[in-house]
């Protein structure tokens, strides 16, 4: 009764309880890094977490890595939580989706240490992607630009570009604010964040570099399916990815190392 009453209260039920966490110990070459993540409240098969990220090798990260859309990286690990109504009648009443996502990227185009390259690194990939030739801004540019030649007045080319940018900020991938320095427990990240005007859904990433070549990406996804409750659990989602990014630390690597494996099953209450 007191659950259901303080769920009335927020006005939502799920999302990441820090009562039911992981520690999460993970070696990155001769460190250590060391997360406190809550599990996931989606139903899902489990599966195994790889603790050995050598992110230095470029044989290693092309045989394990993944790609989707401008992005290439070796997955770590992911977790997921819904936010629901605190009566949920129907399965469509969902509120949204909050994930957060640890992998690790490498790239040879800049040094990664430095991070005012790395800053400008992150949103070359996302434009250079989709304004690539298979890129979903190339596609809107190349079908707005064809139905303005079969118009009876095409449009003079000041209104051609102003419709595609229109469309491409609706449909396409529009440009993103610059990335900047966040300091968290005196760790320098790189932020940027992906979203559009028109929705609420957003992806927000911090980036650590490693080595010259190597980062560490964080991606915390606020997916937004019900944009007329998302207040009721947009400060919790971003309290959670802020507290998620104060437990992570970098180390180097404890005398104790055979005890990881194990240590990475231990809950936290």
């Amino acid at each position: 009764m007191v659950k259901l009453l303080k769920a009335f209260i927020r006005g939502f039920i799920g999302g990441p309880n820090f009562d039911n966490c992981v520690h999460h110990r993970l070696i990155l070459e001769d460190k250590l890094l060391t997360l406190d993540i809550p599990d996931s409240n989606v139903a899902a098969a489990p599966s195994t977490i790889d603790i050995s990220f050598p992110y230095n090798s470029r044989s290693w990260f092309d045989q394990n890595k993944q790609e989707y859309l401008h992005h290439q990286y070796v997955h770590m690990l992911t977790e997921n939580w819904i936010y629901l109504p605190p009566i949920n009648f129907f399965p469509s009443s969902e509120f949204g989706m909050f994930s957060c996502q640890l992998r690790i990227k490498q790239t040879h185009k800049i040094n990664v240490l430095d991070n005012e390259q790395l800053k400008r690194f992150v949103l070359s990939e996302y434009d250079h992607f989709h304004w690539g030739p298979n890129g979903k801004n190339t596609k809107i540019k190349t079908d707005t630009t064809l139905e303005s030649t079969k118009r009876a007045t095409p449009w003079d080319d000041e209104a051609l570009k102003e419709e595609i940018e229109g469309r491409i900020e609706i449909y396409g991938k529009p440009p993103i604010p610059p990335a900047k320095i966040i300091t968290i427990k005196s760790c320098q990240w790189v932020f940027y964040q992906i979203k559009r005007k028109n929705r609420l859904s957003r992806q927000n990433f911090y980036c650590l570099p490693l080595s010259e070549s190597a980062f560490l990406e964080v991606e915390f996804n606020h997916r937004v399916d019900r944009s007329d409750k998302h207040k009721k659990w947009s400060k919790h989602a971003l309290a959670s990815q802020q507290r998620i990014m104060e437990s992570i630390k970098l180390s180097d690597i404890p005398a104790e190392r055979d005890n990881l494996i194990t240590d990475n099953t231990e809950k936290h209450g």
